[in-house]
């Protein structure tokens, strides 16, 4: 998948107003603000130390340049840490006796290891460009140069958090993570819908209770997310209460809102029907055809989005085909409706 501008300037800079100004304690932690702490500490655990070890060098040895020699102490330390860290990850991963189902971005991992590298070795380098002063007119060049390709750089994944946030997802799963069972030939479906960048796709997901559904629907999409899709989670008694907003409603209910379910890329539709052992149809396709109606601009939303459907149980009753037939209903093409099965299909009485 290729990354997509799906931010203007205007709106990063809101975020980031509002991750600067204002109290944890009062209004909680967003994405973008961890990414912020979590890059503002690196920096510091590298500064921080190199100015203790710095005194500790000028008081009680005739080393020259202590300022210099404590910033790439820790600038080193830092880098290698972030190595060994990286390596034993893919060590465990490698050696794993459950394999991954879906590979994981190692172009992901990466990237972060050299973000967070990078602010550990500008604390460190600046550190020793302001405390020594045999390379002072030269030396400031290099935490200067690695300061501006980091705020680039970071720009990238300050969008992308901002992107997951917005998303309203119940937790955070990236794909590689997902680990219960599925077929290959549902695996492929899957796969596809990574893949999918015209319109009007849907997955139908079926299967008991804790064979992953929730899970496999999030992390499929947070995946767009992460490319900077707009995307967009909601259980099905939300999306009734939706059906009835007009969207610059439901835009007003959050300042901070990218799309809404109507102008989303992918959206996950959860809780249906909750699935084995509870067999009842929560939400029935008829039910939600006579609500759909609501508003005339509902059913071509539907057709222009692409779509997991949370459903409950099994492809063998009676669900599959009332859901299909729904999607038919409202000019979905037959080739992509998709249903994937998880866990086991068979009833027990």
């Amino acid at each position: 998948m290729k990354k997509i501008n799906t931010l203007s300037s205007a709106r990063i800079r809101q975020q980031l107003k509002y991750d600067l100004i204002g109290k944890d304690s009062y209004r909680g932690i967003t994405l973008s603000y961890a990414y912020l702490a979590n890059q503002t500490g690196h920096f510091a655990l590298a500064f921080a130390p190199a100015a203790g070890l710095f005194i500790i060098l000028k008081n009680h040895t005739t080393l020259a340049d202590p300022g210099l020699w404590s910033g790439l102490i820790f600038t080193l330390l830092w880098v290698g840490f972030e190595l060994y860290n990286i390596s034993v990850q893919l060590k465990e991963a490698k050696q794993s006796k459950q394999p991954y189902i879906f590979k994981p971005d190692y172009k992901n991992i990466i990237t972060d290891t050299l973000i967070d590298m990078g602010y550990f070795a500008l604390g460190g380098l600046t550190f020793a460009a302001g405390a020594t002063s045999l390379y002072a007119h030269w030396f400031f060049i290099l935490p200067i140069l690695l300061f501006f390709f980091l705020l680039y750089i970071s720009r990238s994944w300050y969008i992308t958090k901002i992107c997951q946030q917005t998303a309203f997802y119940p937790y955070q799963l990236r794909l590689s993570q997902w680990k219960h069972a599925i077929s290959e030939s549902d695996k492929k479906i899957v796969e596809q819908y990574l893949k999918a960048d015209n319109k009007g796709h849907h997955i139908l997901l079926f299967g008991p209770q804790q064979s992953g559904k929730t899970g496999l629907a999030v992390a499929v999409t947070n995946e767009h997310s992460i490319h900077r899709k707009k995307c967009l989670y909601l259980t099905g008694t939300k999306l009734f209460a939706q059906l009835y907003d007009a969207n610059e409603v439901l835009f007003a209910e959050d300042a901070f809102a990218l799309c809404t379910w109507r102008t989303a890329d992918f959206l996950v539709i959860d809780d249906i029907n909750p699935g084995d052992p509870i067999w009842d149809e929560t939400i029935t396709a008829d039910l939600f055809l006579k609500h759909l109606n609501a508003r005339p601009e509902n059913a071509m939303a539907l057709q222009q989005r692409n779509i997991i459907w949370v459903l409950g149980n099994n492809t063998e009753s009676d669900l599959k085909k009332d859901w299909t037939k729904l999607l038919k209903s409202i000019s979905i093409k037959p080739e992509n409706i998709h249903a994937i099965q998880l866990g086991n299909s068979i009833r027990v009485k």
